[in-house]
């Protein structure tokens, strides 16, 4: 088993820590060495699932294969707009996909346990090409006049 291309997407707004420090008691100066963090990109006005397809297309790009040769469609995320379908069901409809797909809730160590399971499933002989997808939009949960999680959380990625 192979990674044969990645592929991600960021949201457009950039929120510093001079920017939190408007509305939080805080700095750069008490958030960086704690964090290792200087900005964060934070959705505004776009959609978690329309991003999640935009790396999946990128991803399917980089490996030089077509939504309709997966077998198998694998994403991990927490927080999600709809409860159902699942943001692998919308991925899979988006790139055009016609194989199973499963959603995973494994927030950081998400993409980690999506290899394992595609592992597996090639092990067994199921699937030859399976697109993994890291999807995550801790903005919508995050509480942003606490500074002890605002500062972590408040960031959104996808990745493949």
């Amino acid at each position: 088993m192979k990674i044969a291309g990645t592929g991600s997407v960021l949201p457009k707004k950039i929120v510093t820590n001079d920017m939190l420090s408007e509305f939080l008691d805080t700095s750069d100066a008490w958030i960086y060495p704690r964090t290792g963090v200087r900005s964060r990109h934070v959705i505004s006005d776009e959609k978690l699932e329309d991003m999640a397809v935009e790396a999946a297309k990128k991803a399917l790009d980089d490996a030089g294969l077509q939504a309709s040769e997966l077998d198998f469609i694998i994403c991990s995320n927490v927080v999600n707009e709809y409860i159902t379908p699942q943001l692998s069901c919308i991925i899979q409809g988006g790139i055009g996909a016609k194989c199973p797909c499963l959603d995973i809730n494994c927030a950081c160590a998400g993409f980690i346990y999506a290899l394992n399971i595609a592992e597996s499933f090639y092990k067994a002989g199921t699937v030859k090409k399976v697109l993994i997808v890291c999807a995550e939009e801790p903005t919508r949960m995050t509480n942003w006049s606490d500074r002890r999680t605002c500062v972590l959380f408040g960031l959104s990625l996808i990745h493949i």
